[in-house]
């Protein structure tokens, strides 16, 4: 009895004594995992810092982008000069002055025609050209008149929205630079990761991809404010031209279709009286 309670002791001290060791075993890389997991997370927490730390400029990143980011910023150079020069030329002054039509009109009804035309010397405009073009061909028809009027409004019209085109080549040549550089620099990557002949290190490859972007980026930023500007000259051209077109026509139908009208009156008097 006695020996059976011992051997059944010592199969029990055997069983628990393995059962220790098996669970130190397992509990080993857990531990080790436990143990290795904050000097990771130390270690991760660690490499943003470190790149917050060492963060690449402005300059430094406008460098990266290679000989493309040379051409984009003569893109931005011409959109922003250009549209400069839109907003300083591109006025009412230059197209319909206030007042000018008023003091023709005075000008006109009694007969001080190359007081007019001194006037229109005075203020160069779309307008005083087509007031001139009147005074010189004032005996013609008002249709053809009309016709005249249009053919000068058009053609003044036409060279200012044509002045404003650089601007519309920028915003849509910078995008298709942008995304050539991006090309040239993923190429330029995947020849460093052949070069260094495994793709296990991904910063590598990472640090070229993001230096490709960088002109992407830059052709993205150029394009849509010179899109912007483009259509803002492209909105005021034509606000402009309205306003041409509403002095132009009182002109004419002021200056030549009320004369004609009293022609007509005047020729229709005079047939009844020739009947009677």
């Amino acid at each position: 009895m006695s020996i059976r309670m011992l051997s059944l002791a010592t199969l029990l001290c055997l069983l628990f004594t393995a059962g220790v060791t098996l669970a130190q075993t397992e509990s080993t890389p857990e531990s080790s995992d436990a143990m290795t997991t904050p000097a990771d997370a130390t270690q991760l927490s660690d490499e943003p810092e470190t790149e917050i730390v060492g963060s690449v400029s402005f300059a430094d990143r406008i460098r990266s982008g290679g000989n493309t980011m040379f051409f984009l910023g003569l893109c931005s150079l011409a959109a922003l000069s250009c549209f400069l020069e839109r907003l300083a030329r591109l006025r009412r002054s230059v197209v319909t002055p206030i007042g000018l039509r008023d003091q023709a009109m005075k000008l006109w009804q009694n007969k001080q025609y190359a007081q007019l035309s001194a006037l229109c010397d005075k203020h160069p405009s779309s307008l005083s050209s087509i007031l001139k073009a009147f005074v010189r061909h004032r005996h013609c028809p008002a249709l053809e008149l009309s016709a005249l009027a249009g053919d000068i409004a058009g053609r003044d019209m036409r060279q200012h929205l044509q002045r404003a085109y650089p601007i519309a080549i920028v915003a849509t040549l910078a995008p298709l630079l942008g995304l050539l550089g991006t090309v040239i620099g993923m190429i330029e990557s995947f020849e460093v990761v052949s070069v260094v002949g495994s793709m296990g290190d991904a910063s590598v490859l990472a640090g070229s991809i993001s230096k490709a972007l960088v002109t992407t980026a830059a052709g993205l930023i150029i394009a849509v404010p010179a899109l912007a500007f483009y259509h803002y000259i492209k909105g005021r051209t034509v606000a402009l031209t309205l306003l041409l077109e509403e002095d132009v026509n009182e002109v004419l139908t002021t200056w030549f279709m009320t004369l004609e009208d009293e022609d007509k009156a005047s020729d229709s008097e005079g047939q009844v009286t020739d009947a009677g």
